[in-house]
């Protein structure tokens, strides 16, 4: 899994690529981002899953830590491009009434 991100206006954009499986340092690098995002005030994220190619239920964890993490800040997690292989895990495990799924990034930027 790789991750690379991005401060749009006053939204923090990250981008997940490969398997999302929430090891150790996956998860360390994501919260990470996440924790610095929050010190400069940016308290909205949106994930770009676009390049996820698979989620298993600890990638599922992960993204619930960032989701409860940037609403105790007074934002929120809001995730985009989300393919039907990444969707389905959402699916099985009512994840997907959680989260704000949007076609695109611009989308879910837009809906902050």
């Amino acid at each position: 899994m790789m991750i690379s991100s991005e401060k749009v206006k006053s939204a923090l954009i990250i981008r997940i690529s490969g398997d999302l499986m929430g090891g150790t340092e996956e998860l360390t690098g994501f919260k990470n981002l996440i924790f610095d995002a929050i010190e400069e005030d940016v308290v909205n994220i949106v994930v770009d899953l676009k390049e996820a190619n698979w989620m298993n239920s600890s990638g599922l964890g992960m993204l619930i830590t960032g989701l409860s993490t940037a609403r105790s800040s007074g934002g929120d997690l809001k995730l985009a491009n989300v393919s039907d292989r990444i969707r389905r895990p959402l699916e099985v495990t009512k994840l997907d009434s959680v989260f704000a799924i949007y076609n695109s990034v611009k989308d879910a930027l837009s809906s902050f």
